[in-house]
C-alpha cells in the first residue's frame, strides 16, 4: 500500500511511502508483528540507489549508515525489489494514500528503510493517531522541531555528545553503538537504556518505547549494539 507520493523534502526526487506486511504478518523476529513502512524513490529501486550513492533523496546526509557514509545500513534491499515494483505501478496507476482506520489497531513502523524526514509530517502524524503503536528513527534531528516532529518519532544519534545534545533539544534519542565502550557511555554519560530487545529479549511490538514523545518527554532513551554485517564485524574487532 502507497501511503504517500510526493517530492523528498531532502531534494525534491518524486519518492514514496510503503507500507509493507499490512496484510500478512512480518517475519521480522526483532520487531515482531509491526506493519514495515519504508521510503524509497520511485525511479530506482532502492538496492540501485544504495549501489550508485542516490540514496540521499530518502536519507539525509546526516544518517551515518548512508551509502556514501560508513555504509553500513543493516537493512536488506534486495527483499525489497518486489514490493518497490509493485508500489511504483501503484503510483502510476494513481492508487496512492491510506483511508481513514485502515492501520486502526496496527504497530507501524515507520522507516524500515529511508528517513521519515523525507516525508511530510503530516503523513506519521496521521499514521501515529490511527495506529495501536509506532516506532520511528530521523537522523535528521538537529534541523526538525523537536515539539513536532519529537512527538512521533525519536532521534537516531551516533554518540553519547549526541545523544546529551538531542536531549537537551527535547528529543528522545536512539543511539546505534559501535563499541562496548560506547555501550558504557551511552548508559553512564548519557543515561541511555539498553534497548530491551538486548536486555529482555522483548520485541518491538510489545515493548513500543521508540515512539517520540508523545506519550512522556520523560521516558527514556535506548541504545543498542550496532547490527548488520559490516557494522557487526567492525564491532567485533573494536571488541
Amino acid at each position: 500500500m502507497v501511503l504517500w507520493a510526493g517530492p523528498s523534502r531532502i531534494d525534491g526526487t518524486p519518492i514514496m511511502a510503503v507500507a509493507s506486511c499490512y496484510r500478512e504478518e512480518s517475519e521480522n523476529g526483532k520487531t515482531g508483528d509491526m506493519v514495515q513502512v519504508w521510503i524509497g524513490r520511485q525511479d530506482m529501486s532502492p538496492m540501485d540507489a544504495w549501489r550508485s550513492n542516490r540514496d540521499d533523496a530518502v536519507c539525509p546526509s546526516a544518517c551515518r549508515h548512508r551509502s556514501d557514509n560508513e555504509g553500513t545500513c543493516y537493512v536488506d534491499l534486495a527483499r525489497l525489489l518486489a514490493a518497490w515494483k509493485a508500489a511504483v505501478t501503484l503510483v502510476e496507476a494513481g492508487r496512492v494514500g491510506f483511508p481513514p482506520g485502515i492501520l486502526e489497531g496496527a504497530l507501524v513502523r515507520i522507516g524500515m528503510w529511508g528517513d521519515p524526514s523525507a516525508v511530510p509530517l503530516w503523513v506519521w502524524e496521521r499514521i501515529a493517531a490511527q495506529a495501536k503503536g509506532h516506532t520511528g528513527y530521523t537522523a535528521a534531528w538537529r534541523t526538525l522541531d523537536p515539539t513536532t516532529w519529537g512527538k512521533v518519532i525519536m532521534a537516531s544519534v551516533g554518540s553519547p555528545a549526541d545523544a546529551l545534545r538531542a536531549k537537551s533539544l527535547g528529543w528522545r534519542g536512539f543511539a546505534s553503538s559501535d563499541t562496548p565502550a560506547d555501550d558504557q557511555a551511552f548508559a553512564d554519560d548519557a543515561g541511555l537504556r539498553l534497548c530491551l530487545a538486548e536486555s529482555d529479549g522483548m520485541t518491538c511490538a510489545s515493548c513500543r518505547g521508540c515512539d517520540g514523545t508523545d506519550r512522556g518527554a520523560k521516558r527514556p532513551s535506548f541504545y543498542n549494539p550496532v547490527h548488520g554485517a559490516v557494522a557487526a564485524a567492525r564491532r567485533r574487532r573494536a571488541a
